[in-house]
This record gives structure tokens, C-alpha cells and sequence, in this order.
């Protein structure tokens, strides 16, 4: 019901606020909206704070499969969790409240977790972490991005995985 309601819309303001009001419609119908929420920011507060914790734990699997081998295949794990969800990540990212803006969250697991793992794994970078960690952050929410807006594309996942492993490995002395 959700995905038809903004299914071929923008995710404009306007289309994140109507699906705020979707999210406590659901709610106020079940009559249990207050018992659970105090109102709608309380509701978006804790859908960002539950997808940015999915997206954590995803990505930090995603840096402990370097030691395996299998980036590609996380990688690739990741863009599908994307895809399942997309109605609702795409509009969560388009709502921008100082206290649940999901994109910066993500933008913040994307860099935090980078920096941490390149200080732990780089001995004697050429190029500081914290510019390596911006530039992963910034393709992966790219990918991100162009996901939720085309779909799985093979051909960009490989060309983000050969950035990320470009940088991630080669920067270093």
C-alpha cells in the first residue's frame, strides 16, 4: 500500500511529509500511535535511528569481509537490502529534520567506519585518512543513491567495489 501511495513520485518534501502522515495514519488507525510514539518527529526519529542501525551492521560487515576476500559479494548483499527497501530509504533520505536526518547518518557510518578501519589497517598512508574516508563516503552514497534510483546495476557496483578497493588499499606506502 505504502509503495503505491509514492511509487513514480519524486520524494519531494511534500511526498516525505505524506509519508510521515502514511506512518501515523497506520499508527493512529491501529489506535496505538501514542502508546508508542509522541508524535510524528518521535516516529521519525525512531525510523532513522532503526535504519541507520541496519546500515551500520551492514556496514561494518562489510569492512570485516576485506579480511575474507569477499567485498564484492557484501557489497553486492548491501545493494540488494537497498533495493527491498527503497520506497522507504529513498524517503527517509529526502527528509531533513536537524534531529532524524537519515542521510547524515548514513554519511557518519559511511566516514566513521572508513576512518577506523584505515587507521587500524594503513601504517603509512601517501594521502591522509580522513580525505580517503570522505572520498569512500562520498561513492558509496553515490552508489546508494543511484541504486535506489535505477535498481541493481551490476556495472556500477563493480565500478564502485573497484574505487573503494583503488583507495583502500593502494594509498599506502
Amino acid at each position: 500500500m505504502l509503495q503505491g501511495h509514492l511509487k513514480g513520485r519524486g520524494f519531494t518534501q511534500q511526498q516525505a511529509k505524506r509519508f510521515l502522515t502514511y506512518e501515523i495514519e497506520r499508527y493512529v488507525r491501529q489506535s496505538t500511535f501514542y502508546s508508542h510514539f509522541i508524535d510524528k518527529y518521535d516516529l521519525l526519529e525512531k525510523l532513522v535511528q532503526q535504519h541507520a542501525a541496519s546500515f551500520e551492521q551492514e556496514i561494518l560487515r562489510r569492512f570485516d569481509s576485506m579480511k575474507q576476500g569477499n567485498v564484492a559479494e557484501v557489497i553486492e548483499m548491501i545493494v540488494e537490502q537497498t533495493v527491498k527497501q527503497n520506497t522507504v530509504i529513498s524517503t527517509l533520505l529526502n527528509v531533513h529534520v536537524p534531529s532524524a536526518d537519515l542521510h547524515v547518518e548514513f554519511e557518519k557510518i559511511l566516514y566513521q567506519t572508513c576512518l577506523s578501519f584505515l587507521g587500524k589497517e594503513l601504517t603509512a598512508p601517501a594521502v591522509s585518512i580522513e580525505y580517503l574516508a570522505g572520498v569512500y563516503a562520498a561513492n558509496a552514497m553515490v552508489l546508494l543513491h543511484w541504486t535506489l534510483q535505477h535498481g541493481k546495476d551490476e556495472h556500477a557496483i563493480d565500478l564502485a567495489y573497484q574505487m573503494q578497493k583503488l583507495f583502500l588499499t593502494e594509498f599506502h606506502k
